[in-house]
């Protein structure tokens, strides 16, 4: 199902939070929708944004981060086009072509990242999908299986240097 509405970015407060209207998350509720990909308009630009459906004190949103606002050049208090559908990738982030290249090569690498929470696995694949180029993508991929090779299970504590 795809959910299409205006929201204001951070209007009370919440700067990077995208508000979803309340007959919006009534439907995400019933739908059981944890992750989303959201195409947001503003003007004449667009972005794609693969983010999880977030709730605190009663209030559900999306978090839109400082660097895709930039990009999509808004602000606080602006309101967007937002057009998002549940997320039912495999990983329900945005896999690289580097990642993927580097987990079919490396059969011990992969076994471990498939043993990971979901979660962890999301942190090393947008690590990977935040680098520009293809190959510091390919260094950032080939490091992030050695340290999992080496025991290192956590992505904010791996090892750039190996």
């Amino acid at each position: 199902m795809i959910y299409q509405f205006e929201a204001t970015l951070g209007s009370d407060g919440n700067l990077g939070a995208l508000l979803i209207p309340d007959d919006v998350t009534k439907q995400l509720a019933q739908d059981k929708v944890k992750r989303v990909v959201a195409v947001l308009s503003y003007n004449d630009r667009e972005i794609t944004l693969h983010a999880a459906v977030r709730k605190r004190k009663g209030i559900v949103y999306l978090m839109v981060s400082k660097a895709k606002r930039k990009e999509l050049g808004v602000d606080q208090g602006n309101t967007l086009e937002v057009s998002m559908k549940e997320d039912t990738s495999k990983y329900q982030a945005p896999m690289t072509e580097e990642l993927e290249a580097v987990l079919l090569s490396d059969y011990e690498g992969y076994k471990i990242f498939e043993s990971l929470l979901p979660g962890k696995q999301r942190n090393i694949i947008f690590s990977v999908y935040n680098v520009n180029g293809s190959q510091k993508r390919v260094d950032k991929a080939l490091n992030a299986m050695e340290n999992l090779k080496r025991g290192n299970r956590d992505p904010f504590k791996f090892d750039r240097n190996l």
